[in-house]
């Protein structure tokens, strides 16, 4: 019976969960065990996250740099590799010279919640779910609304993703399933917007009340004392989009807002009217920000 207690160990390490071995295991004192990514998963996390030469590409978290050593050959992409392990630093910059990209990337020995990432426009991550969900304040915070994130298997909890991809192997990978997840970084607008419209009777006084939760938006919309429902509200990195109905001689006629926003202010398009009655007008609101909602304190 003694010569069988090792092999019972090690199948019951076997059967821990992932959180399990999350909590009982700290990887030689590292957050994150390396397990590199395979480079089919890598060609297709580039893929969905659209990335392009214009881009500035964070791989928090790099391992042996092959994401941003990949973007920089494939694309010209100019990337930044950030790790704790100074092996991987290492191993990522003779990958980079042996690339021939060492002008294009570059590789930092150092804690992830301390880096500097506000320069990213893309960010690709490879951790485990609790370090996402750590890293999702920063991220969130930090980086300018806009910026894409993309994931390979963890995601982030209750931001959901704006697209996934399941990954078998009849698609050519060399394992079983796997996900890649993919998000945009909103931009924070909840809180009360205001502005003012000049109409053929005079200004009309405008109000915007926006609830968020990450990406996803609820508007109630208010000119002088009348409410009025908000339809297709949609809000994609810093850019918000919404729609609304009045009636105009008995006849609803849609007034469809597309609008950037910077800091307290929301500066774009009116589009009104129906067939050859349409027209387009600027808008520009400003937000108070003491009504506003910090995007993780929901």
């Amino acid at each position: 019976m003694k010569k069988l207690l090792p092999v019972i160990l090690f199948v019951s390490l076997l059967l821990l969960t992932p959180v399990a071995a999350e909590e009982e295991w700290n990887f030689n004192n590292r957050d994150v065990p390396y397990v590199p990514t395979k480079h089919g998963i890598v060609d297709l996390m580039l893929e969905m996250a659209k990335v392009t030469s214009d881009d500035i590409l964070y791989d928090l978290g790099c391992g042996d740099g092959r994401i941003v050593i990949t973007a920089a050959k494939k694309i010209g992409t100019h990337g930044t590799g950030i790790d704790i392990d100074p092996d991987r630093i290492e191993e990522s910059t003779e990958n980079a010279e042996n690339a021939n990209v060492t002008g294009m990337v570059k590789f930092i020995q150092q804690d992830l919640f301390k880096a500097n990432i506000s320069e990213a426009t893309v960010i690709a991550l490879y951790l485990l779910p609790s370090v996402n969900l750590r890293l999702r304040p920063k991220i969130l915070s930090e980086v300018k609304p806009g910026t894409r994130v993309v994931s390979h298997n963890y995601n982030m909890g209750e931001w959901e993703p704006d697209m996934s991809k399941e990954i078998t192997d009849d698609m050519d990978f060399e394992y079983d399933s796997h996900s890649v997840f993919f998000w945009v970084v909103p931009a924070n607008v909840s809180g009360k917007w205001k502005w003012a419209v000049q109409t053929e009777t005079g200004n009309e006084d405008y109000e915007l009340k926006v609830d968020q939760k990450f990406q996803a938006v609820y508007g109630e919309f208010t000119i002088g004392d009348r409410k009025i429902p908000v339809k297709e509200m949609k809000l994609t990195g810093d850019r918000l989009y919404f729609t609304i109905e009045q009636t105009v001689k008995k006849q609803f006629v849609p007034m469809r807002f597309d609008g950037h926003v910077n800091g307290n202010f929301i500066a774009g398009n009116i589009e009104s009217g129906i067939g050859s009655g349409k027209h387009t007008i600027n808008w520009k609101a400003a937000r108070n920000p003491s009504t506003v909602t910090p995007l993780e304190e929901w």
